[in-house]
C-alpha cells in the first residue's frame, strides 16, 4: 500500500502545478507587451525631436538668408525695405516664406535700428512657431550688425 500512495501522491503534485506554466507564460507576455509599448513611446518621442530640430534649422536658415539679403541691399533703405513696422516689399516676401516653411507661425518680428557707427544698422529677427501636436511655442532669434563701407 505504501507504494501506491507514493505513486498517487506525485500525480496530485503534478496536477496542482499544471497551471503554473500558463501563469509564467502570461507574465512573460505582459512584460514583453510593456517593453513594446515603451519602445513605441520612445520612437514617438524621437520623431518629435527630429521634427523640432528640422524646424529650428529651418528658422535659422530663413533668418540668416534674410540677413544676407540685407547685406546686398542699399544700407540707407534697410529699415524701409526690411523692418516689420514699415511693411516693405522685402518684409512681405519674407513673412510669406516664413508662413510657408514653419508651422503655425506668428508674423516675424524684424527690427532695424541704428548701429554703433553712422553707416551701420543692428538687425534683430524673431521667428516664432508652434510644432504640430505641441502646445508650447518655439522661437529663434538672430541678430546682426550690418555695416556699409563709406
Amino acid at each position: 500500500m505504501s507504494t501506491t500512495s507514493r505513486e498517487h501522491h506525485p500525480r496530485r503534485a503534478h496536477r496542482a502545478q499544471g497551471g503554473s506554466f500558463l501563469l509564467e507564460a502570461l507574465i512573460a507576455i505582459l512584460i514583453i507587451a510593456f517593453a513594446v509599448l515603451g519602445l513605441v513611446g520612445l520612437l514617438g518621442r524621437s520623431m518629435q525631436n527630429v521634427d523640432d530640430a528640422k524646424f529650428r534649422g529651418e528658422a535659422a536658415y530663413l533668418a540668416n538668408s534674410y540677413i544676407g539679403q540685407m547685406w546686398i541691399d542699399n544700407k540707407a533703405t534697410l529699415a524701409l525695405n526690411f523692418d516689420d513696422s514699415s511693411g516693405g516689399a522685402q518684409y512681405a516676401a519674407f513673412a510669406a516664406l516664413v508662413a510657408q516653411r514653419l508651422p503655425n507661425t506668428d508674423p516675424p518680428v524684424v527690427t532695424v535700428g541704428p548701429g554703433p557707427t553712422p553707416q551701420s544698422s543692428i538687425v534683430e529677427i524673431t521667428l516664432t512657431w508652434r510644432p504640430p501636436g505641441d502646445a508650447e511655442k518655439h522661437s529663434h532669434i538672430a541678430s546682426a550688425t550690418i555695416a556699409g563701407n563709406k
